[in-house]
């Protein structure tokens, strides 16, 4: 997955020094980006009118202000946790729980619960964290692109 910041900055650059393919450009304003700010930026950059004059070196110059300031490489920010993740560690938890409890001749879905039930509440941990932090799935810039009717 590319970093679509760097990928606006870079683009808008590139066209600005005339280092870009022939392409590059056209590809760039016809493409829609997730995130909905730098999908803003690009929308303004393919509204620039061309020929470039003055103005409109200005105005490319602005978007890529903007975009530099949309918040780095993320690393700061809260990573998601993967559901995948809480599951496993339930089924790792169940699991050693079905081997304690394990009676011999009862035979293997006499604890099932325990192999069902500790994913599932991890998958949920995981979930309920996520939607705490506003990470992954409940980010408000991902909820407000979703609302859009984008997936």
């Amino acid at each position: 997955m590319r970093d679509e910041r760097i990928y606006v900055i870079e683009t808008i650059r590139a066209f600005l020094n005339g280092t870009g393919g022939p392409w590059d450009w056209r590809a760039f304003i016809t493409s829609s980006l997730r995130d909905a700010e730098l999908d803003r930026i690009r929308r303004c950059a393919g509204a620039v009118r061309l020929p470039l004059d003055g103005e409109g070196v200005t105005i490319l110059q602005d978007l890529i202000v903007q975009a530099e300031l949309l918040g780095g490489d993320g690393s700061s920010r809260v990573k998601p946790w993967r559901i995948e993740a809480g599951a496993l560690a339930g089924l790792l938890v169940g699991g050693f729980f079905y081997w304690w409890s394990y009676l011999p001749g009862a035979g293997f879905f006499h604890n099932v619960h325990l192999l069902v039930v500790p994913p599932a509440l991890g998958a949920w941990a995981v979930t309920l964290r996520n939607s705490r932090m506003k990470v992954g799935a409940y980010d408000p810039r991902i909820v407000a692109q979703n609302r859009k009717g984008r997936v």
